[in-house]
């Protein structure tokens, strides 16, 4: 199963690949207009981005908030 992750880009990619393939089944069976899939698809690859960049930016963020607790003089 990690095969498969790893092929497909991680498993937030590979959540974000299997919703956009059910979207595309629920526009081709009817169930949805184009408006709706294209306000999913823009949800769920908006999530996908913002999972990313808090996944890479977090580590960061953590460091610096460290390193102002230890500096600060305040009691």
């Amino acid at each position: 199963m990690n095969t498969i992750y790893n092929f497909l880009g991680g498993r937030k990619m590979t959540l974000a690949i299997f919703l956009f393939i059910a979207a595309t089944i629920i526009l081709w069976v009817g169930k949805s207009d184009f408006a709706g899939w294209s306000n999913l698809i823009i949800w769920i690859f908006g999530t996908y981005a913002v999972g990313n960049v808090g996944e890479h930016l977090s580590p960061h963020l953590d460091s610096s908030f460290s390193e102002k607790k230890e500096n600060c003089t305040c009691k």
